[in-house]
């Protein structure tokens, strides 16, 4: 259960930020004893006595039964709405795996205590959760922005000496207060994070599915089918394809015959391509 549920709960049904009791319902006996009894005037005969006292246990009954009943239902509903609904998938609707690069976790890793071999600073920017690897002999560098356990949320890949300004102001890169760095402040100081790689090497440049910067446009399309946004900027194309994942397909959205991104919340790939040549390209894997 969520912490902000369990607060909840811990709190008798009360919202704390609020103070706004949880049931539309009369509040549980006590309080409604409190409220409708405590001013009662005395009455001298037994007979009002004891009618008072009837009404007092019946009362108490009814609200304490209403409150259980109510609380029941109530964390019934809560524990329907934390269950997740697994969705049958038919074997008519095609799946594939994500592209990745042969970087393994263990380079991934950060070799000194508490990350801090990932924060890296260029001027006033700074760049935190990546790792960042190039190689000499190709230009190229290779960026993994990374999530728990590895998970590689977005992979960025691209030439030292061609880097298309879409592909920067995509990054997320800081500066000292922790917000967020400008595109302008972004491409000042990107320059500077390229001389704090490490080195690796030329075959880890190369995806799984064999693309590497210079494939041609012909390959994405053939692998991936048509671009669901196609844009020309400054003699750069970017073609751009996302895909729903398995794990979050909830068999209503329109899949428009595309395959489903297999063991993944969601797939985005974006490509720059100059003169037909593959220059650079994101990979972006959603997280729940």
């Amino acid at each position: 259960m969520p912490n902000a549920q369990q607060a909840y709960w811990q709190n008798g049904g009360v919202t704390p930020q609020k103070g706004k009791c949880k049931f539309a319902t009369p509040c549980p006996a006590e309080v409604y004893r409190s409220r409708h009894f405590a001013n009662m005037p005395d009455v001298s005969t037994n007979c009002m006595k004891t009618l008072q006292t009837l009404t007092f246990i019946l009362a108490l009954g009814l609200f304490s039964c209403n409150g259980k009943t109510e609380s029941s239902a109530t964390k019934n509903e809560n524990v329907l709405s934390d269950t997740q609904v697994v969705v049958s998938i038919p074997d008519t609707i095609k799946k594939f795996v994500v592209d990745d690069y042969p970087v393994t976790n263990e380079m991934l890793a950060d070799k000194a205590s508490n990350n801090s071999s990932y924060k890296k600073q260029s001027g006033q920017t700074f760049s935190c959760d990546k790792a960042w690897f190039s190689n000499d002999t190709l230009k190229q560098t290779l960026v993994f922005e990374l999530y728990t356990d590895y998970h590689r949320f977005v992979t960025y890949h691209f030439l030292d000496n061609d880097i298309p300004t879409d592909l920067i102001n995509r990054m997320e890169l800081h500066i000292g207060g922790g917000e967020l760095a400008s595109d302008k402040q972004k491409l000042k100081d990107f320059s500077g994070f390229l001389k704090q790689t490490t080195k690796i090497n030329s075959s880890c440049f190369i995806t799984d599915k064999g693309f590497r910067l210079g494939s041609t446009k012909q390959k994405a399309v053939e692998t991936y089918g048509n671009p669901d946004k196609q844009t020309i900027t400054d003699g750069i194309e970017k073609l751009e394809w996302l895909f729903i994942g398995d794990a979050s397909y909830d068999a209503k959205a329109d899949l428009k015959g595309k395959p489903l991104a297999a063991n993944s919340f969601g797939h985005q790939i974006l490509m720059y391509f100059r003169n037909g040549k593959l220059i650079g390209q994101i990979l972006h894997n959603d997280i729940p």
